[in-house]
C-alpha cells in the first residue's frame, strides 16, 4: 500500500513538472538569442563609430589599432579618396566568441570645409551565449564631416543594416538602424590647448523569427560630454587633464533603464614626426569607488 502511494505521488509530481520544462527551455533559448543580438549590435555600432572616426580625422593612409587597421588611398583634404577597414573583437565570460567587421568607403569634398562619404560593411560573428549563434550582417551608412570655422566642427553618420542570425538550425532575421552625431571644438591659448566634444549615438534593432524568440526590440541611446586641457610645455611633450560625463538609456524586450557615468583622466603624450606615445591614467574611481584605477600606454606609427 505504501509503495502504491509513493508511486502515485511521484507520478503527480512528474505531471506537474512536465509543463514547466518547455517554458524553461524556451526562456533559455530566448536569453541566449537576446545576448547574441545585444553583443552584435554593440559591436557593429562600435565599429562604425571607430572606423568613421578614422575616416573623418586627418588624411593618413595607414592606421593600426588594437582592434584592426584602416587603409586609405593617398589624397589631399580637397580630393576624393577610398578607404578600407577591418576590426575584430573577442569575447570571454558569459558570452564567448569573435566578431569581425569589414568596411569599405568612398568620400569626396563638398566645398572647402565639408566632406560627404558613403560606407558599406559586412560583419560576421560566431558566439556562444549558452547556445551557438552565428550572424551575418550587411550595412550601409552615409556620413558627413564639416567645419563651421577654424575652431568648431561636427560629423554625423546614419546606418541601416540587415542582420541574419542562425540559432541552431533556425534562421532569424532583423532590421537595425543606428546613427551618431559629434560636435567638437578646439582653442589655442598661449601655453594651453582647450578642446571639447559632445556626442550622441542611437541604435535600435527589431528582431523577427518564429515562436519563442520572435517580435521584440532592443535599443540604446548614449550622450557624452568631454573637455580636455593640454599643456604645451615642450614642442613634442603634452601633459593633459580630461573631465567627461556620459548618460545612457536602454530598452530591451519590454524592460528599460538608464545610467550615468562621470569620468576623470590625466596623462601625457609625446609625438615626433609620425610616431607617438601616450600614457593615460583613468581616475574615475574618484566618482565611483567601485571603478578600478587604470593605467594604460599606447605607441603608434603612421605611414
Amino acid at each position: 500500500m505504501k509503495t502504491a502511494s509513493i508511486l502515485r505521488a511521484l507520478a503527480l509530481l512528474l505531471i506537474c513538472l512536465l509543463p514547466a520544462l518547455p517554458v524553461r527551455a524556451e526562456d533559455a533559448l530566448r536569453s541566449a538569442y537576446r545576448s547574441g543580438v545585444s553583443t552584435t549590435l554593440n559591436a557593429s555600432v562600435g565599429a562604425f563609430n571607430s572606423v568613421l572616426g578614422h575616416a573623418t580625422t586627418g588624411y593618413g593612409q595607414v592606421r593600426l589599432t588594437d582592434k584592426g587597421f584602416f587603409l586609405a588611398t593617398p589624397a589631399s583634404s580637397r580630393a576624393p579618396r577610398m578607404w578600407w577597414a577591418f576590426e575584430a573583437r573577442e569575447y570571454h565570460g558569459d558570452t564567448r566568441g569573435r566578431k569581425f567587421d569589414m568596411l569599405l568607403g568612398f568620400e569626396k569634398p563638398l566645398g572647402v570645409r565639408t566632406r560627404l562619404g558613403f560606407a558599406t560593411g559586412y560583419g560576421v560573428a560566431e558566439l556562444d551565449t549558452g547556445r551557438e549563434i552565428r550572424s551575418r550582417t550587411l550595412s550601409f551608412a552615409p556620413y558627413l564631416q564639416t567645419k563651421l570655422n577654424d575652431n568648431l566642427g561636427f560629423k554625423a553618420w546614419a546606418a541601416l543594416a540587415r542582420p541574419d542570425y542562425r540559432l541552431g538550425s533556425t534562421p532569424r532575421a532583423a532590421w537595425r538602424t543606428a546613427a551618431g552625431l559629434d560636435a567638437n571644438g578646439a582653442y589655442k591659448l598661449r601655453k594651453l590647448d582647450l578642446s571639447g566634444t559632445a556626442g550622441l549615438s542611437l541604435s535600435r534593432q527589431a528582431s523577427s523569427g518564429v515562436g519563442d524568440v520572435s517580435g521584440w526590440q532592443i535599443g540604446k541611446l548614449t550622450a557624452t560630454l568631454r573637455t580636455r586641457a593640454t599643456l604645451r610645455l615642450e614642442r613634442n611633450f603634452r601633459p593633459y587633464f580630461e573631465l567627461g560625463y556620459s548618460y545612457g538609456a536602454w530598452v530591451d524586450d519590454g524592460s528599460s533603464g538608464d545610467y550615468e557615468t562621470p569620468s576623470l583622466k590625466t596623462g601625457l603624450s609625446w609625438t615626433h614626426k609620425k610616431r607617438s606615445f601616450t600614457l593615460n591614467l583613468n581616475g574615475t574611481q574618484v566618482f565611483d569607488p567601485v571603478q578600478p584605477l587604470v593605467l594604460s600606454t599606447n605607441y603608434s606609427i603612421r605611414f
